[in-house]
């Protein structure tokens, strides 16, 4: 049996990081929005437009999982819980950005980068894949509302249908 003063600080310890977390969040995202700014500035200045658009939209996509997981952190500090989701749209939103600046990187040359382009896309289809089950399979067990019948109500083949 563990004392109860030991769940509580651990539970005050848990809370008092998930505030750390959530604020350094909202300080990445200011810098974030910032260095957007920035950016933008430098391409006007520059004249190198197509190329600071695709450097600005990087920054989005980063902003975007950023939002993300503020959201997640806003959600467990109120109810306790964190949806998977959450993360696999992270990992998506991270993969689209990379599919969108290798090509700005490689300078238009893809043979230098074919083999990585061609692994982020088999993993942005992995990652759409795993979103698309996760997703039925959260709408079919809330469809499902309801309860599963008593041990006692089951029939032989353990199914719960009589």
């Amino acid at each position: 049996m563990r004392p109860q003063w030991f769940e509580s600080t651990m539970d005050a310890a848990n809370r008092l990081l998930h505030v750390f977390m959530a604020l350094a969040l909202l300080i990445a995202s200011a810098l974030l929005i910032w260095q957007f700014v920035a950016d933008v500035i430098q391409t006007l200045r520059s004249g190198q437009v197509a190329h600071g658009f695709v450097q600005a939209l990087g920054n989005l996509f980063i902003l975007w999982v950023l939002s993300s997981l503020i959201s997640a952190e806003v959600r467990y500090m109120h109810s306790g819980r964190v949806s998977v989701l959450v993360f696999i749209e992270a990992a998506l939103i991270t993969l689209l950005r990379q599919l969108i600046i290798i090509p700005v990187e490689s300078a238009g040359h893809l043979e230098t980068s074919a083999w990585t382009y061609g692994l982020i896309t088999a993993a942005v289809i992995a990652v759409g894949l795993t979103d698309y089950l996760v997703r039925r399979a959260s709408a079919f067990n809330s469809d499902d509302k309801s309860p599963d019948p008593a041990p006692s109500e089951r029939d032989a083949s353990g199914t719960g249908r009589r």
